[in-house]
Formats: C-alpha cells, sequence, structure tokens
C-alpha cells in the first residue's frame, strides 16, 4: 500500500476511473503540496488498503483532553503476518536538542515577508515579540531572500500555526503562506499595499510602511505593558 506524508489536509470523497468504468466511494483524499509547494496535489489509493496518511504538525485543531474518553485499542500480533526477523532495528545512539522557539505551539506569531526589505528589520519584529512574548515567523519570499532562517518559514512547504493572534507584516499572502496560517484567531496585517491578498482575509490592516508602523507598535508597548 501506499503512504502520503506530509498531507496538510484530509477529506473523505468519491473517485471516477473512467477508463476502467469504475466509481470508488468513500476514499481517502490526501492533500498535500508538491512540485516545491507550486501545485497541491490529491493523491488517492483506490485498490490498495489500508490507505496511509502521515498529517502535517499543526494542521488539525488540538481538541480539549476529556478525561472520560474511552476508545477501543485494538493490539494485533505482529508475528502472524511477518517474521520477527524483518523488523530488528537496533538504536545505537541517540541525539536530544533543544528546540529553537516554540513556532507551532506560541500564543502569539509575528511573521514578516519580503516586504520587510532585509534581515536588518527583521530585528524589528524580535523586538516587537519580546514585548509581546511571541515568536517570529516569515513567508517562503523572506526566508528566499535570506532575511529569516528556514526553520521559521509558515506556509505549505513550511509550518502549519494557529494562533491567537497572527501579525503579519510587509506580507503580499500568496495561497501557500495562507494555507499555513488562515485558522489564526485574529489576523492583523501590516502592509503598505492596500491591495495585498492578505488584506482580504486580515480581521484588521494597518495601511502603511513597516519601517514606520513596527516601532510605533514597539513604542506603544514598552509604555503600556505591565
Amino acid at each position: 500500500s501506499g503512504l502520503t506524508a506530509d498531507c496538510t489536509s484530509l477529506e473523505i470523497g468519491d473517485h471516477e476511473d473512467k477508463k476502467e468504468g469504475k466509481v470508488y466511494k468513500d476514499l481517502l483524499y490526501q492533500i498535500r503540496p508538491a512540485f516545491g509547494g507550486n501545485i497541491v496535489a490529491t493523491i488517492i489509493n483506490p485498490e490498495h488498503r489500508p490507505q496511509m496518511a502521515t498529517v502535517r504538525e499543526g494542521v488539525m485543531k488540538k481538541e480539549i483532553l476529556d478525561a472520560g474518553y474511552k476508545g477501543e485499542v485494538i493490539r494485533h500480533d505482529v508475528a502472524k503476518y511477518v517474521p520477527e526477523t524483518d523488523y530488528v532495528v537496533k538504536v545505537i545512539e541517540r541525539h536530544v536538542e533543544k528546540a529553537k522557539h516554540n513556532l507551532k505551539g506560541a500564543p502569539i506569531v509575528i511573521a514578516g515577508g519580503y516586504g520587510m526589505g532585509s534581515r536588518e528589520n527583521f530585528d524589528m519584529l524580535f523586538e516587537l515579540a519580546k514585548e509581546l512574548h511571541a515568536e517570529v515567523g516569515a513567508s517562503r519570499a523572506a526566508v528566499d531572500a535570506g532575511y529569516a532562517d528556514h526553520d521559521r518559514q509558515i506556509g505549505q512547504t513550511g509550518v502549519t500555526v494557529r494562533p491567537k493572534l497572527y501579525i503579519a507584516c510587509g506580507i503580499s499572502g500568496q495561497i501557500q503562506h495562507i494555507a499555513g496560517m488562515q485558522e489564526s484567531g485574529i489576523i492583523i496585517s501590516v502592509n503598505n499595499d492596500e491591495n495585498a491578498p492578505i488584506n482580504a482575509i486580515a480581521d484588521y490592516v494597518i495601511n502603511g510602511p513597516v519601517e514606520e508602523v513596527i516601532p510605533k507598535m514597539i513604542k506603544y508597548y514598552k509604555q503600556n505593558s505591565k
């Protein structure tokens, strides 16, 4: 059977194979970016079972823990299906490295795009993040330009985040980026282009250059934060 890794969405649907004249019911649609994020592919397994997929961290909404929830756990005897010698694995050594940031779990994310202009200007976002106890993210264009590190990239080819507050600074809002942050609680866009696509999904839009707006935000929060 096949396995689709790093899916950004899972759906159930039907598929018609016109060549074979067959209709498959209730297949698992395994949706993920392909070709470097330039297209979104929908992958199916019509014939083979099981249908398997892994999902990118942050895509699924975390539900509130219910201590009383009971699920059915079926423990199969693997030896009945394959010889144990086929799965001999030895762990030689283990390395644990502390995470550089908590982008996926942060309640507030400040993200910068190509419109930030330089890596130095990104320092403003880190200064604002310090005042708001937030994490800093970036669009793919900003990462490609060298303004931010790759592990901070948000979008289809980066991480998916769903913070309570998302502040997008100098981000135009390509569909690949929006896919990674559209589930945020409140979205604020800081952009000098009033027609930027991200403004269409933003709850609040601050129309102006990031070089002027962000220092004002930093000054305000420094004066008013307890």
